[in-house]
């Protein structure tokens, strides 16, 4: 909890200052660069603590299956009120799309001076996109803090509760030994690499792919708006789902159901009704992305737990790392991004794109991730930890649990015996 609290009004300074426009004339990719890491360092600071949480909330297998919908529910939640806020706020302050200069030249008129034209008509525009930004970032930043208000107050760190502190600390280093050596947790945490890099290379470029590819640049808010909102309304489907026909079926079902949706908007026409609708059914796998993955991690602590019961108190590591991974994906993707389109031939803020633009875009969103889609799906074959063995560790854990209690009921009653 001190790491959550102390994180807090850091890192929402830290994500003003992205959307701030330093009044400087060189170096501002620095200054963007440095408060990114310091911002996304000081997330992590928040949100590794927040996850381990669940694994203390309850020992039962199926309160912590409870707990992680919940929270996946409100960080979805808590996505499309981002993406509402931000879109909409930003989204009324059109900013005008530069011309391509080919069509500038309109007889001997030189293309200069209409391109000073734009330069001081994009002077305001600008200006009003910038404090656009900056509102969004203050109405973020202020739901940020009563978020972590809401939390530091609401919950309490119970670490006698748990039973799963070691009696002789273990160093960092031995314990992630272990908990990289583990199969079970490797082989869910490729799953998770590949599947998560699918959908932040959909989501990253999804924006660009609505304005430029379908021509529908004042509608993409609304689009992505609609992905998390469905997304949101099926978390609960979803862990429905998986409490009845288990873990490994969701996410084979789950995630797969996007790839026939990735494929149809590449080959559909500039339509904003098909779009809306494949829109839905995104975001319908992308709330099976966001839950299943984490719902899988507990099963997988219990699991060491079981197979190495004299080295306990190591779910920051698996968290952590489940973070990290999580994290580096996003960084992967935000590269190949950037990179393909550079290659492309990508013009900031150009009314339109290259025709290989528009090839690598509909790359980034449907050929790419269905790949990837393809490859976590078979990583997650390789996940040993079915419902049968889960069951297994369940009763094992509880009888674990229950001689520890008659352990500790027979010692009081020796020590009440002898005082008496």
């Amino acid at each position: 909890m001190p790491w959550i609290i102390f994180s807090t009004p850091f890192a929402v300074i830290s994500y003003f200052l992205i959307w701030f426009v330093p009044d400087i004339s060189q170096g501002q990719v620095m200054w963007y660069l440095f408060f990114y890491c310091i911002f996304q360092t000081l997330v992590t600071c928040f949100h590794v603590p927040y996850s381990a949480l669940t694994m203390f909330i309850s020992r039962e297998q199926s309160e912590r299956d409870s707990a992680t919908a919940y929270r996946m529910t409100v960080e979805v939640l808590g996505t499309v009120l981002g993406t509402a806020i931000q879109g909409q706020i930003v989204g009324k302050v059109g900013t005008p799309c530069i011309p391509d200069p080919l069509w500038l030249n309109i007889g001997n008129t030189s293309s200069v001076a209409m391109e000073e034209v734009n330069i001081t008509h994009d002077t305001g525009s600008l200006t009003d996109t910038r404090n656009a930004y900056m509102i969004a970032a203050g109405v973020i930043g202020g739901i940020y803090i009563l978020c972590a208000i809401v939390l530091s107050v609401g919950v309490r760190e119970r670490r006698e509760s748990s039973d799963l502190q070691p009696e002789e600390p273990v160093s960092f280093f031995q314990s992630l030994k272990l908990v990289m050596n583990y199969g079970p947790y490797v082989k869910l945490i490729a799953g998770l690499l590949f599947t998560s890099l699918a959908f932040m290379l959909l989501e990253g470029n999804f924006a660009l792919f609505c304005t430029y590819t379908l021509g529908l640049r004042n509608e993409f808010q609304n689009i992505l708006l609609a992905i998390m909102l469905s997304a949101t309304l099926t978390i609960p489907f979803w862990q429905w789902f998986l409490t009845r026909f288990g873990k490994k079926t969701a996410v084979y079902i789950g995630i797969s159901s996007a790839t026939p949706f990735l494929l149809l908007i590449i080959i559909m026409e500039s339509n904003l009704i098909i779009t809306y609708i494949v829109a839905v059914a995104a975001g319908i796998s992308v709330a099976a992305a966001f839950l299943l993955p984490w719902s899988m991690l507990p099963d997988v602590i219990d699991d060491f737990n079981l197979q190495h019961p004299d080295s306990t108190g190591h779910e920051a590591i698996f968290f952590s790392f489940y973070v990290f991974f999580i994290k580096f994906a996003s960084g992967v993707s935000l590269g190949i991004s950037t990179l393909s389109l550079d290659f492309a031939g990508y013009k900031t803020r150009g009314c339109s794109q290259p025709e290989e633009v528009n090839l690598t875009l509909k790359i980034l969103v449907s050929a790419a991730p269905v790949a990837l889609i393809i490859l976590g799906l078979l990583l997650f074959k390789l996940y040993p930890i079915d419902e049968e063995r889960r069951r297994k560790n369940k009763k094992a854990l509880q009888d674990l649990r229950d001689e520890e209690n008659n352990s500790s009921t027979e010692s009081d009653s020796t020590e009440l015996a002898s005082i008496v």
